[in-house]
């Protein structure tokens, strides 16, 4: 049999990674926010496992953005992330405005369905979370559209790019403390919440990874950068939950490792590779139906009179069932639609038609009498200009090569 590729080292992070949060949102999240759904039989408090994704799609972004024309790339991402979120979105509205109202929960309006489509969730007090969950896909969105624009200009060579990275870990520091307090103006807020700066720096990491596996950042470098942005992002939680941050440290040892060495071809995990893969593979899907719905059938399973091991177990099967269903269903066959074969073929034919609209003879309009009258309308088709308009670009049919992914853990 053909062995994949694909590094299962990665995907055992991804694994790590997604499924931490599933976990920790189900036992340790959903007490907080409805503390009706507690306890569980174990509780796990540390937050990880977002910016772990984070770290990762900055990595991929530098990995993938090379390769071709920017614009291409960029439409490649976002088809591949943002059809599968707005239907999660849509679909977990329409869950919670069902059952909230019987269960005493907040009852998300139209508002917040358009702030939350729109990727505009953080930027107003006025909007709430569809999805707390959901906090890293504007933050994803703003990423790959900064690297399309900066990736052909001087910031992606030399000192300039090495001031932009220290830029992402200091500045939001200095905002943070110096304008960013509780009762700063509003659009200071909005602003900082907004553009997610207490977590640009994960971005940072990702690419100061890719940087030093392409050998132009040395390994004390990126040492050195590493530790300063897990002091930041500590920092940016006020130093009250260092143990996540520590956490995120050794996750990030893992993707140094993963990106720098071998891969994990070891006993156990090369047993376990194939489901490791399938599990990583729906990661994103995962990631999006996770936390609110599982939340919601939490609630149906305690009012049923579910004990806590079966909650978890429950609700940690219902996010792999409707991850498998929300990467098969929705994210494969929308991120093909959008960037797949149909474009080639509707470009072809719009082409063909154009073309053949070209031969056709012009048939000459009838003149109205020399008395002057008005020349009556063409009984012929009009030749079509510039047929290259019929149809856009083809996106590039080359998936990227990694599935991202998302939450109410600001970490």
């Amino acid at each position: 049999m053909k062995k994949s590729p694909r590094k299962v080292s990665w995907d055992v992070i991804r694994v790590l990674a997604v499924y931490s949060v599933v976990v920790q949102h189900v036992t340790h999240q959903s007490p907080i926010n409805h503390p009706e759904l507690g306890p569980y039989p174990f509780v796990l408090p540390l937050q990880f496992g977002a910016s772990t994704l984070l770290v990762i799609s900055a990595y991929f972004t530098c990995v993938t953005v090379r390769r071709g024309d920017t614009g291409r790339w960029l439409r490649n991402r976002l088809a591949r992330l943002l059809p599968a979120y707005l239907l999660a979105v849509v679909g977990t509205y329409l869950v919670t405005r069902a059952v909230a109202p019987a269960f005493g929960w907040y009852v998300p309006d139209v508002t917040d369905l358009v702030a939350n489509l729109l990727l505009i969730q953080a930027w107003s007090p006025e909007f709430h979370w569809v999805d707390a969950s959901y906090w890293t896909f504007p933050l994803q969105v703003m990423a790959f559209i900064a690297a399309a624009l900066l990736w052909p200009t001087r910031w992606r060579r030399g000192t300039a790019l090495t001031g932009l990275l220290w830029t992402l870990v200091l500045l939001p520091l200095v905002i943070r403390f110096a304008f960013r307090h509780d009762d700063a103006q509003q659009w200071i807020k909005s602003v900082f919440d907004g553009l997610a700066l207490h977590r640009v720096a994960l971005f940072g990491v990702g690419v100061a990874i890719w940087l030093w596996t392409r050998n132009r950042m040395s390994a004390r470098h990126l040492g050195l950068y590493v530790t300063a942005a897990l002091v930041a992002q500590d920092a940016h939680s006020y130093f009250v939950d260092t143990w996540s941050t520590i956490a995120f440290g050794v996750i990030v040892v893992g993707i140094i490792a993963a990106a720098g060495g071998p891969d994990w071809d070891i006993p156990g995990i090369r047993q376990l590779a194939r489901p490791i893969r399938w599990l990583g593979g729906i990661s994103f899907g995962v990631y999006l139906v996770h936390q609110e719905l599982g939340f919601v059938l939490a609630r149906f399973l305690l009012d049923a009179g579910v004990g806590p091991w079966g909650r978890l177990a429950v609700c940690v099967a219902m996010a792999i069932l409707l991850g498998w269903a929300m990467t098969r269903l929705v994210e494969q066959p929308a991120h093909r639609l959008l960037t797949g074969d149909v474009w080639h073929r509707a470009r072809a034919a719009a082409s063909t038609v154009a073309a053949a609209v070209r031969e056709l003879p012009q048939v000459p309009q009838p003149q109205a009498a020399s008395s002057g009258g008005v020349p009556s309308s063409s009984t012929g088709p009009r030749p079509v200009s510039q047929a290259s308009a019929a149809a856009a670009d083809p996106l590039n049919s080359v998936p990227p090569s990694w599935v991202p992914m998302a939450n109410s853990q600001l970490r």
